[in-house]
């Protein structure tokens, strides 16, 4: 039997005063690659928040690797999951190198006054070449495209070598070529290095592509959970698809 990575315990998260996601229990399983689908205000980013800590938790608990996410213990937790955002507002005027970016991903595990070394350099080197970035490695952040942005954020987490993946529509602004290349990767990652991923998409082709399990949601709440397979089904009578 696997061991339980992430643990969601009837947890209700919101923003404020408003409450996006309310009595939620989940389980995910270790190298475990869940799809979470839904379409635009559905809770989806909200659920990978809750899980990074970065969503405020009304009531219930979120545990990863049986350890509770809380103040005392998210730095702990954090060094374990890579998450790469839906978008990321910078200031196009501010100095930070796409290269410095990619790096803060490590900082975590290095710690307080450690600075990256050959290990950090030479994945840096491998995960650029295999992302196509290196030509823009020196351009500020601010002033990369929407693709190379996404790029970037995704080589951060790369970088930081995690026992858990958070991808929030990773594929916006890609193209094609470049939406099947990373598609590739992400597989051939999670099969070689068993990593923990939870892809949050809105296309039903991406969860179909990539995912085992997948994880619906509407309206802040789960209407389905259970095999690929069975999704395919259920959205396929849903939409009137033969």
């Amino acid at each position: 039997m696997k061991k339980v990575k992430i643990k969601l315990d009837n947890i209700s998260v919101g923003y404020q005063i408003e409450t996006v996601i309310e009595d939620l229990s989940i389980e995910i399983e270790e190298g475990q690659f869940t799809g979470i689908f839904g379409h635009n205000g559905a809770g989806k980013t909200t659920l990978l928040c809750a899980i990074n800590g970065l969503a405020k938790i009304k009531k219930g608990r979120v545990f990863i690797n049986d350890i509770e996410f809380n103040i005392f213990t998210q730095n702990l937790l954090r060094r374990t999951i890579g998450y790469v955002p839906q978008t990321i507002d910078i200031d196009p005027k501010l100095p930070v190198l796409a290269e410095e970016v990619i790096l803060m991903g490590r900082y975590g595990k290095l710690g307080l006054f450690h600075f990256p070394g050959e290990k950090e350099k030479k994945l840096l080197n491998e995960i650029s070449s295999l992302l196509e970035i290196e030509h823009i490695l020196k351009k500020p952040f601010g002033k990369l495209s929407g693709g190379e942005r996404k790029r970037i954020l995704i080589a951060r987490a790369l970088l930081k070598e995690p026992e858990i993946l958070l991808l929030d529509e990773i594929f916006a602004y890609l193209d094609f070529r470049m939406t099947d290349k990373i598609s590739r990767e992400i597989k051939e990652i999670h099969k070689n290095k068993g990593v923990t991923i939870l892809l949050v998409s809105h296309d039903v082709e991406i969860i179909k592509k990539l995912c085992e399990r997948v994880i619906w949601m509407e309206e802040g709440k789960i209407i389905f959970d259970g095999k690929k397979e069975e999704f395919i089904k259920k959205f396929e009578a849903k939409n009137g698809i033969n």
